[in-house]
């Protein structure tokens, strides 16, 4: 790995845990795989993921407040916190049309591009954040998800109790075409 990726990697680790220092491994996965397969998976079904979005809103337990995020390395994908729905910054429709529009848009790796690409994180994670809490644990979770040749991983329960995160991804074309709009 060069040195500039290597950088990126832990610019990338350091962000995250700064903005949410209780984050886990599985946490920090679930960003980088969203910066590569953005929100396809919530989007097959546009109607439930409508539903799920407005049940999603009439929730109270809002702790996040970063009104935006960029993810992994590459910044293909943010983070929309769904504060910005509820206080009509942003209207709900368009934000729907947006995840549409943003899933066919994700690199999507194939499944041994993808296992590469994420050791190659795990060893800067193992590298400079070595004792990050539940690490084996959630390592083995990982790994366990990769062997059934699946890629996605929710967030701990840590991380769900401690930050309470309500957001939605959005490919970076999206977000920059917003960004004099809404942010």
């Amino acid at each position: 790995m060069n040195s500039d990726r290597e950088k990126q990697i832990h610019q990338f680790i350091e962000t995250e845990l700064k903005y949410y220092p209780e984050a886990r491994l599985a946490d920090l996965y679930k960003n980088y795989f969203q910066d590569a397969y953005g929100p396809g998976h919530l989007i097959p079904d546009t109607t439930q993921a409508g539903k799920y979005l407005d049940w999603e809103l009439q929730q109270t337990d809002w702790v996040d407040t970063l009104p935006y995020q960029p993810l992994g390395i590459n910044h293909d994908y943010y983070r929309i916190n769904l504060r910005l729905v509820k206080d009509g910054t942003i209207p709900r429709d368009t934000l729907l049309l947006a995840m549409v529009e943003s899933a066919k848009l994700a690199r999507n790796p194939d499944l041994k591009s993808w296992e590469k690409e994420w050791n190659e994180v795990l060893a800067v994670i193992k590298k400079v954040k070595p004792n990050l809490p539940g690490m084996e644990v959630d390592e083995k979770r990982i790994n366990k998800v990769l062997s059934e040749g699946d890629v996605i991983m929710h967030h701990s329960k840590h991380y769900e109790e401690k930050y309470h995160p309500h957001y939605r991804i959005v490919h970076c074309s999206v977000f920059e075409r917003w960004r004099g709009q809404y942010s």
